[in-house]
């Protein structure tokens, strides 16, 4: 199994290697600086004192703890004996240390070098040793044992301080964090805490959106599920049980008008079910779909709705009444045929002995029936038809209005080009 990694462990991990990193650099620069700026300090000593004398052979000079001397033998065996006079290039500082470490001074040092200055060539030297009066007198705390104790520190509070900003920034993260895990229906319309950052807050609240528009989204799905197992049942029925009675009819010596009556039924559920299935096709699909723009005859168009939709009235005491005039738009023949198949077809289904209306002037189409046995379809509501036809109406801004009355609905829908 693969180790996921903390993101609070790797941000530590890596401010802190990247501060202690830093730190230890410079404080390794430091000590080098240091002990550089003192050999630049010895040698700028010398050679200042190169220029202000001239020295005569055998007879070396002495001022403060430097030696001036003409020639290389004029110069104390300590000096000549840990230098050659071959490898002595001018104006260059030759040392050598005698033990010390970066928290110990040496116990000796001996320094030379070779110098120019107006009128000749000359050696200067300086020594320090411990029978040398000259040793200069060490400090209680070294140089160096001061740099890295500094170096110490400041790793120390860098570190001090890295897990303060930590603290600061993973405490709002987890209360995220448990604030998200909660999240749930129940507390969406909550406000949504103060994590103390904006993008902490900018998160929250797009992970509330993200859970509300789900949520919503499996509402929708419910409902519209359960209004197509409600829809489709009776059609489903319709096929089963006349398929069943085919069965019976094909074994027996029937007459094909028997045969045709069961097969019509059948057809008609099909019908039925490919109208529900396409308006469902459309609510999963969602209405921005591109649909063509055609010219229709409305008159024509509730014509053909009304011819395909009549056998839900053939067996039922439903008195049809149509209005309707030559009046022509440019309008999405598909979303239109959808949209009034709905209406009409609930209104059929809901009218169990009464009266339909369909009266179309202009744009406006007015649907109504009239049922005098309302108890019979009291529990069926207008379910999916009626959900999908409000939403694209809404979508192509079009007018509806449905009220609803004691025996019946009345819906009036207003189409605009």
């Amino acid at each position: 199994m693969k180790i996921r990694i903390s993101l609070r462990i790797y941000v530590l991990v890596a401010m802190l290697l990247t501060g202690v990193s830093s730190i230890v650099l410079l404080s390794a620069l430091s000590m080098h600086y240091f002990a550089t700026g003192m050999d630049v300090a010895m040698r700028g000593g010398m050679y200042a004192q190169a220029q202000q004398y001239t020295v005569m052979d055998g007879i070396p000079i002495t001022s403060q703890q430097y030696m001036i001397a003409a020639k290389w033998h004029d110069l104390p065996s300590k000096i000549t004996s840990h230098f050659s006079a071959d490898d002595m290039p001018l104006n260059t500082l030759k040392k050598h240390m005698i033990g010390g470490t970066w928290f110990t001074p040496p116990s000796a040092g001996y320094f030379v070098m070779k110098v120019k200055n107006a009128t000749q060539t000359v050696y200067v030297a300086s020594t320090f040793s411990p029978d040398d009066r000259m040793l200069m007198i060490s400090p209680e705390i070294p140089h160096f044992v001061v740099i890295i104790a500094t170096a110490v520190g400041a790793i120390l509070v860098f570190i001090v301080i890295l897990i303060v900003v930590l603290k600061k920034i993973t405490m709002p993260v987890e209360r995220l964090k448990i604030w998200a895990k909660q999240l749930e229906n129940a507390n969406l319309d909550d406000p949504v805490p103060d994590f103390q950052f904006s993008e902490l807050n900018s998160l929250a609240q797009m992970m509330n959106e993200s859970v509300r528009r789900v949520q919503q989204s499996v509402e929708r799905e419910q409902k519209f599920l359960a209004y197509a197992s409600h829809e489709l049942r009776t059609p489903i029925a319709t096929v089963s049980s006349n398929a069943e009675l085919l069965k019976k009819m094909l074994k027996g010596d029937f007459p094909k008008e028997k045969h045709m009556i069961g097969l019509e039924r059948i057809e008609r559920a099909a019908m039925t079910m490919g109208a529900l299935t396409e308006t469902l096709l459309w609510l999963n699909r969602g209405v921005n779909n591109h649909v063509s723009i055609n010219k229709i005859c409305l008159s024509d168009l509730i014509t053909q709705l009304i011819s395909e939709l009549g056998y839900l009235i053939t067996d039922k005491k439903v008195e049809l009444v149509l209005e309707t005039d030559e009046t022509q738009m440019n309008l999405p023949e598909t979303v239109c045929r959808i949209i009034l198949q709905n209406v009409i077809r609930n209104a059929y289904i809901h009218t169990n002995e009464g009266v339909v209306s369909i009266i179309q002037t202009g744009p406006e189409i007015i649907i109504q029936n009239i049922d005098y046995q309302p108890e019979l379809h009291a529990e069926l509501g207008f379910g999916l038809g009626l959900e999908l036809t409000q939403r694209l109406i809404s979508h192509y801004q079009w007018q509806f209005v449905s009220k609803e009355g004691e025996r019946g609905r009345t819906v009036t829908i207003t189409f605009k080009s």
